[in-house]
């Protein structure tokens, strides 16, 4: 019975020392997704300022050069693996230029079609509870992307387009967000983020 007493005492303490290990590698876990959270909340910082109005960049977004003087700025919204991923593009034409809100939309829906003939996917919302008029359109299909009606020859399918219009007193952003559908609709929550998020440098409220 001494025996057995003995190898239920060692077995009790081998016990509470596996239970300690899992505690203490349990915590070492914890504390590297605290840390790792952390740092992607700290990578989420990235100003951009546009007009003297300013946003948070995500993270994904990786900053290209401007290949025109109407375009403010350019993202690359990367894809997973070597998939293709999405881009952004902002334009501004001058104050007062770029066209009404509803003529633009009538342009971009104009560049989709469907391999069926059916209706283009059309989602137009319109906010008003910021600082400036704000409309965030959608459109989905074949893209023919390009000048007016674009360019029926490079159409791609399966395409997505999230646009959003910013009517700021200073001139009207364009705010575009394109590319797979898939890649799109990934992105398009933090899409809409940075458009609502533009806020005037001089607002300490802002980003």
């Amino acid at each position: 019975m001494d025996g057995t007493r003995r190898l239920q005492e060692v077995f009790a303490r081998r016990g509470r020392f596996v239970d300690a290990t899992r505690v203490l590698v349990m915590c070492a876990a914890l504390a590297a997704a605290l840390a790792a959270t952390s740092r992607s909340a700290v990578a989420q910082t990235k100003p951009v300022t546009l007009l003297g109005y300013r946003s948070t960049v995500p993270a994904s977004w990786v900053s290209r050069p401007a290949s025109s003087s109407m375009r403010l700025a350019e993202f690359v919204v990367p894809g997973a693996d070597s998939s293709p991923g999405a881009e952004v593009v902002i334009y501004f034409f001058g104050k007062g230029q770029g066209g009404t809100v509803a003529a633009n939309l009538t342009r971009w829906k104009a560049q989709f079609s469907t391999p069926d003939g059916t209706p283009v996917y059309e989602s137009v919302v319109r906010d008003t509870t910021g600082p400036f008029p704000i409309t965030i359109a959608e459109y989905r299909g074949t893209y023919a992307r390009g000048i007016g009606a674009g360019d029926a020859n490079n159409a791609k399918p399966g395409q997505s387009l999230v646009a959003g219009v910013a009517e700021t007193p200073r001139g009207t952003l364009f705010i575009q967000l394109f590319g797979p559908i898939d890649r799109v609709t990934a992105a398009r929550p933090a899409f809409v983020t940075f458009v609502k998020g533009l806020r005037d440098v001089g607002d300490k409220q802002g980003p």
